[in-house]
């Protein structure tokens, strides 16, 4: 490496070194300066060239080296083009590090159906940290699984990145809250010279995905400025159960998953067009050639009940069954992006350079279920409706066809994102060697959720007219116009009742910081690294639901809440050299959260604070010039975030069991105690944040080598290990209700089972202030909501190697292998829980490799991963590991008591004290391949062909063998979009 010079002491050197023994305090990163030459890691070229002193993610000092103490993975922008993928998130689910499950995509029941969240280490998407640039990004504006703010990687323009590093582990001593399981930090382009325009478009072989990308990316430069440049268009289509025959229809279960009825009279229709007797349950008839008049989409069923202990089949009726159940379902989502990015630089004398940066990204998603459905009465509040036409009490459920809403769109619900980052700063360099940097910067994330629903009045109007009065009973009297009822609609008629529930979202952060960086003398075993940031930083977010939502319309999720709160950070870091071969680092942070202020009443809250100091130590020992020994410990925290602090109350309305009068009536048993006992009622379920919270605190270590065993040619391998205390989950009403009760009598419902108290009087106290009753003991309301109670711990072991080869003759080649397998996964949410071993619950391994051959016109790649097994969602557990899980069924599909060994317990049953075996089946592993060759055409101009998925792993030809609802796969593992093909075009224009 270059000498560098020594340095003499100074006044600033003078002044910083009382921190040297001081308590230390600290702060978060700012931007990193543009390096002249891009890390890479085990340069080929290490004998012929030294890196320039560059920003390296996981340490402010600026360093020669890219390997440090903490192991560090770089993914570059050439390398996300070459193994085939169109966005930064379909780069970066593909890392090792990124094992944990997210939502998919088009999860029933999820909250950010068009956000792209990543799980580092299995610790939860909001526990790591994005950066760009180096800088905080506004959260996503909705709050994941209606719980917890997290970041979104999919609004990042792959045309303007350079490179990726992501470090994982604890790393709060330098970045602060969230950087729990690790960090990631998009490096975009800074200083680029030329223009680059690439257009694709691809498709995939089963049909749909059409996919459309084009970007430009460029720069221009002068004596004293420089101007880089990135627009980028993205077009992915959705993909519908009907682009899958096989996945279309509720029979294209595995059969292994039918139950006894399902496996005797088939499938039961899915009630497309439809009334219900409310009094006998039985289906009225449709009119003789109602579903004939549908173009295909229903068909007359019968809708057919078998009873297995009788052996009997019932037909209780006929309707308009929907011909593919799913059809109209998604299957993947799709979106259609726009994103720019400028940077720019101007020179002043005296080496003073000023820089701005803008990035904005507008998006618009397309996502859903299934689609919306009229359901006669309207509501929640009456559970059928009398017909004066016919004499009965009925309940009408009807699908809408594409067809009468005119048009697929029409049923879609969609999001219209918008993003901006704007920052701007001065940067420098004084004294001997000492570099600084200030800047300010402003992020916004906006949400519209455009949801299609139908509004209950005016569907009622339509259908059913006027009300004619109420039944003694006290329902509605109305009468039923059959003929509209039987009949198709048209687009005019459905835009009647059709209706749009509008939800809006935002988040922001405002940010301002000072880093200085340097040498501050020379030590007895070389100079002494120093830096030091201060950080101020604001920042808000605001839900805006649609106030009509489940008033006049059935909408999923209603999530409330907003806020803003305030958090000043500093920091200090130290690369000491001990030896000529042994370097420490250490670092020091301490951040404040605080200020807060509730949109509820506009007002600040007095909440409390939180505050944490973290530390880091690091230790790099290089025995041998080709060998690394490294090993490093961190602490690292999250601040309880704001929709935890901040949510404000969701309501619903639940029926179900008072286990608390239950125990108190003296015979409680959980059998005593159900639907038509007093204790089966009723009442307000309210979920909103706890003001209360403190941080989650972690810590991490790991431990490992980087071995450049010949020129051109390293290996690494790195042990990690994550544990996280008061982690902050969630709790149920459920466990509110069984807590509640166990708090004021120590009993359970079961007589067979104890009741243990999990976590002392302070966890009771809490608990039994969430449950609010009249003065006869009635449950009014129950309130769920987070709380500090959980702990989790993970480790694994990383490995890579890296080879490149070149020849004369036959080019150059470049291997790649990157393999992480996660040895332990442990987690309690109660103390008192048992902690087994929990890694077979989740991935425990993935793979990940590429090949790639460059020759003087042609190139290709092969890339290729494998993702370990997953239970099936019949796994057995033991009570000690959860208790949850299944039986192999009896021929005829039947199932046994899980709980009873798999002994069939019901005397009525054909199989009665028959026993299965326990199941304990694992779905996977999957493994894709990627292939691409490109050509040059000229020296301007080439060509790309990518074959995704090459070997048409997929969904359908995985599914799990006991998966009996929609998708019936694993969605974490497999895909349904199947092998994809796309060609891509590339120009540069100077």
């Amino acid at each position: 490496m270059n000498q560098q010079p020594r340095l003499t002491r100074n006044a600033l050197s003078k002044a910083l070194l009382p921190i040297l023994f001081a308590p230390l305090t600290v702060l978060a990163q700012t931007a990193p300066e543009p390096p002249a030459q891009a890390p890479q890691a085990a340069s080929a070229e290490a004998g012929a060239k030294q890196l320039d002193k560059v920003t390296v993610t996981g340490s402010r000092i600026k360093r020669a080296q890219v390997e440090g103490p903490a192991p560090l993975t770089l993914i570059t922008a050439e390398q996300i083009k070459k193994e085939g993928f169109v966005t930064v998130y379909d780069a970066l689910t593909t890392l090792n590090e990124a094992i944990g499950t997210v939502e998919a995509d088009v999860q029933w029941g999820s909250h950010t159906p068009n956000a792209s969240p990543l799980n580092l280490r299995n610790m939860g998407p909001g526990r790591s940290l994005l950066l760009v640039n180096g800088r905080r990004v506004a959260d996503y504006p909705l709050p994941y699984g209606g719980q917890s703010n997290f970041a979104n990687y999919g609004n990042i323009p792959a045309a303007a990145v350079e490179r990726i590093e992501v470090l994982t582990g604890g790393a709060s001593a330098i970045y602060g809250s969230d950087a729990v399981a690790g960090v990631v930090n998009v490096i975009l382009k800074q200083g680029y010279q030329g223009d680059e325009i690439r257009m694709r478009m691809g498709a995939s072989t089963e049909g749909g995905r059409e996919t459309t990308d084009i970007s430009w990316a460029g720069g221009k430069s002068g004596p004293q400025w420089n101007l880089t440049y990135a627009v980028q268009y993205t077009k992915q289509e959705p993909l519908f159960g009907r682009d899958r025959p096989k996945m279309d229809d509720a029979s294209d279960a595995p059969y292994s998953s039918w139950n006894p009825e399902q496996r005797k009279v088939g499938f039961r229709p899915s009630t497309g067009l439809g009334l219900i007797d409310a009094d006998t349950g039985n289906r009225v008839a449709p009119p003789a050639g109602a579903c004939d008049h549908f173009g295909g989409e229903y068909y007359l069923a019968d809708r057919l009940l078998y009873n297995r202990n009788s052996g009997t089949v019932t037909n209780t009726g006929q309707l308009c069954g929907l011909s593919a159940d799913f059809a109209n379902w998604l299957l993947r989502s799709g979106s259609e992006d726009w994103s720019g990015y400028l940077h720019g630089t101007w020179d002043f004398e005296g080496g003073l350079q000023a820089w701005a940066n803008l990035a904005v990204y507008d998006s618009t998603g397309i996502w859903g279920t299934s689609p919306p459905a009229v359901v006669l009465p309207g509501g929640p509040e009456f559970p059928a409706f009398h017909d004066a036409g016919s004499g009965r009490n009925l309940i009408g459920i009807r699908n809408i066809t594409p067809r009468e809403a005119g048009g697929f769109d029409a049923l879609r619900n969609s999001n219209k994102e918008r993003s901006w980052d704007l920052s701007a700063g001065l940067r420098g360099s004084f004294g001997d060697g000492f570099d600084w940097e200030a800047s300010i910067g402003r992020a916004r994330y906006t949400v519209r959720e455009n949801i299609a629903t139908v509004d209950w009045n005016k569907s009622e109007d339509y259908f059913l007219g006027p009300q004619l009065g109420t039944t003694p009973d006290g329902l509605p009297i109305y009468d039923l116009d059959e003929s509209r009822w039987w009949s198709p609609l048209t687009p005019e008629q459905y835009r009647q009742f059709g209706a749009h529930s509008i939800n809006q979202a935002s988040s922001w952060v405002n940010q301002a910081s000072f880093a200085i960086d340097g040498d501050l003398f020379e030590g007895w075993a070389g100079p002494i690294g120093f830096a030091a940031v201060v950080e101020a930083a604001e920042q808000g977010y605001r839900l805006r639901p649609d106030p009509r939502a489940n008033l006049d319309y059935e909408v999923q999720n209603v999530d409330r809440g907003g806020g803003e709160r305030r958090r000043y950070s500093a920091g200090v870091e130290f690369q000491v050299p001990l030896l000529k071969t042994l370097t420490a680092t250490l670092a020091a942070r301490y951040d404040r959260y605080g200020d807060y202020k509730a949109f509820d009443n506009e007002s600040r809250l007095s909440i409390g604070t939180q505050s944490e100091s973290t530390w880091n130590a690091g230790l790099e020992w290089r025995p041998l010039d080709n060998l690394l020994l490294r090993g490093s410990y961190a602490t690292s925290f999250r601040a309880p975030d704001m929709h935890y602090l901040l949510a404000q109350p969701s309501s619903s309305q639940v029926q179900t069991t008072d286990p608390y009068t239950c125990i108190q009536s003296g015979d409680y048993l959980i059998a005593n105690c159900g639907q038509g006992s007093p204790h089966f009622y009723v009442f307000d379920i309210n979920r909103r944040g706890t003001p209360d919270l403190r941080s989650e605190l972690g810590n991490s270590w790991t431990v490992g080598f980087v071995w450049d065993v010949i020129d051109n040619l390293s290996i690494t391998s790195d042990y990690w290990s994550i544990d996280l205390e008061d982690e902050i989950r969630d709790i149920g009403e459920d466990t509110v209700l069984r807590d509640e009760a166990g708090c004021r009598t120590g009993k359970t419902v079961d007589p067979n089972l104890s009741w243990s108290n999990p976590g002392g009087a302070e966890y009771c106290a809490s608990i039994v202030s969430r449950v609010k009753r009249d003065a006869s003991g009635q449950i009014v309301s129950v309130e769920r909501g987070p709380i500090n109670i959980a702990k989790k711990h993970v480790e694994g072991i990383d490995a890579s190697l890296r080879y490149r080869l070149d020849t004369a003759r036959w080019g150059n080649f470049q291997f790649a292998l990157n393999y992480t397998n996660l040895r332990s996964l442990r987690e309690q949410t109660y103390r008192t829980d048992p902690d087994p071993e929990r890694r077979d619950r989740d991935i425990r391994s993935k793979v990940r490799g590429s090949v790639s051959w460059q020759g003087q016109k042609w190139n290709w790649n092969v890339y290729g991963d494998r993702i370990g097994s997953v239970p099936g969602v019949r796994y057995h557990w033991t009570a000690e590991q959860g208790g949850y899980g299944g039986c192999t069924p009896f021929p005829d599909g039947g199932v046994p008591n899980d709980h009873a060994d798999c002994v069939d317990t019901d005397p009525n049953s054909p199989t009665y004290r028959q026993q299965t075996s326990r199941y304990f089946g694992r779905v996977g592993p999957s493994i894709t391949w990627n292939f691409n060759v490109g050509y040059q055409l000229s020296e301007r101009s080439k060509v790309n062909f990518y074959v995704n998925n090459a070997f048409n792993s997929t969904g359908w030809n995985h599914k799990d063998p006991y998966k009996l609802d929609y998708e019936f796969y694993n969605s974490r593992l497999f895909s349904p979009v199947g092998r994809e093909i796309a060609l891509e075009y590339v120009l540069k224009l100077n």
